[in-house]
């Protein structure tokens, strides 16, 4: 895996409201005009699954609440 991190934009998450049930972890925002684009510009990231294209990404904690990056780990082949 690379040590690069690559930012999904058009995703963003905020932690849960102070007053939120423990059940709620976070809040998600898609931006689909932001999101569509970024697939687009990023396109070779993409892997196949069962004939369509699909873009792995980590859920990582930061600071600051959830956050989505890339997933760029590839096996080694042997």
């Amino acid at each position: 895996m690379s040590n690069e991190k690559i930012y999904v934009k058009g995703l963003r998450t905020f932690k849960p409201n102070e007053k939120a049930p423990d059940f709620v972890k976070g809040t998600l925002i898609i931006s689909p005009n932001e999101l569509m684009e970024f697939l687009r510009e990023n396109e070779g990231m993409m892997t196949d699954y069962k004939g369509t294209k699909q873009l792995r990404c980590q859920i990582l904690d930061g600071n600051n609440g959830l956050y989505f990056t890339v997933d760029t780990f590839k096996t080694e082949e042997k």
